[in-house]
């Protein structure tokens, strides 16, 4: 089995790939590797979790589909569904080796991409390009998006912002206090950032734009990873 060091690297390149082969026309590489690396980080990252199969299974049928062009939006499935569970396993990793500057980084890099995918299916990417303009901070930007979203009577859309802003919040602050509270805020900020991945799906399915993979087969590796903080 694929040590975690050995998916990290991989998945790390390989996600950044898979990001600029979607959304940058410019991209060049050579799409049917990337995909079949993609699809081999995934039951690397399915062993290493020990979730039966449930991230494999579901990165093998994306990975065809956006191989031949069968289903619209199998590729921004797929970089989210092992993107994400891999930023939370790696932030668990980094939590046991009490490199709390990783921590802090996987936090917000994870919290950042949930809050982008609810933002681009809901109809406001606007606001993103707000927040990576510099123009406003992550708290306004999830302010927004919250009140977005109860605009379109998405229930829990403001406790849910509210989730993320507190895990993001906690990705900026893990480099301050002693070693022992910044251990007991990286697990917090670890358990509130699988919260808010999981509670994302619900808001997915609410505006109409469910990602395309079994929710109830990844609410329970998300589960697993948060069992690991």
């Amino acid at each position: 089995m694929a040590t975690f060091s050995e998916i990290d690297k991989r998945l790390s390149e390989d996600g950044r790939q898979l990001h600029d082969f979607l959304w940058h026309p410019g991209w060049k590489g050579d799409s049917k590797r990337l995909i079949d690396n993609l699809v081999r980080d995934a039951r690397d990252l399915d062993a290493f979790l020990k979730v039966g199969g449930k991230l494999s299974r579901a990165a093998e049928t994306l990975a065809r589909d956006l191989a031949i062009g069968k289903a619209e939006g199998a590729g921004e499935a797929l970089f989210e569904m092992l993107s994400h569970a891999f930023y939370l396993t790696a932030a668990t990793e980094d939590l046991k080796r009490e490199d709390f500057e990783s921590t802090s980084k996987r936090l917000r890099d994870v919290v950042g991409s949930v809050t982008i995918g609810v933002c681009a299916n809901a109809g406001c990417f606007e606001y993103v390009q707000e927040w990576e303009g510099g123009k406003v901070d992550f708290d306004t930007y999830a302010g927004k998006l919250a009140t977005f979203l109860q605009g379109k009577g998405v229930p829990g859309s403001a406790d849910w912002a509210r989730m993320a802003q507190a895990a993001y919040l906690v990705g900026v602050n893990l480099g301050s206090s002693f070693t022992l509270e910044r251990g007991l805020l990286a697990r917090v900020g670890i358990l509130n950032a699988c919260w808010v991945t999981s509670a994302s799906l619900s808001i997915r399915q609410a505006i109409g734009s469910s990602p395309g993979f079994s929710l109830e087969d990844y609410v329970a590796v998300l589960d697993t990873i948060s069992r690991r903080a």
